[in-house]
């Protein structure tokens, strides 16, 4: 291998341990209750009340331990809050369907012909 191949290693190597350092400060705290109520913006009672109703499923975004504490899965958080999101996308679609407008808008409209 030639040594400019090696010096561009080198430096390919030193940023990805660069862009790793600065990823681990952007990944939520997932270890602590607190930690994953930031994550979705809601308190700790919330989580709470997602494990009781089944929002939060275990074995998909959590799990108890051997000591009996509930630790959170990663991967399942991420896939909950993406579902969450659309969720929210879907429903403001419906709401901005089901506006309800002045009556006399109401009347404007049933009179339009389309077509």
């Amino acid at each position: 291998m030639s040594e400019i191949s090696e010096n561009v290693l080198k430096l390919i190597l030193q940023k990805l341990e660069s862009q790793e350092e600065l990823l681990v400060l952007l990944i939520p705290d997932f270890k602590t209750k607190k930690g994953v109520a930031n994550f979705f913006g809601v308190c700790e009672k919330t989580l709470d009340n997602w494990k009781e109703s089944g929002k939060f499923q275990e074995g998909v975004e959590y799990f108890i331990n051997e000591k009996g504490k509930v630790e959170y899965i990663p991967q399942g958080l991420y896939e909950h809050r993406k579902n969450r999101q659309n969720k929210q996308t879907n429903n403001d679609v419906k709401k901005e369907k089901q506006k309800i407008y002045h009556p006399s808008v109401m009347n404007i409209v049933k009179g339009l012909k389309v077509g």
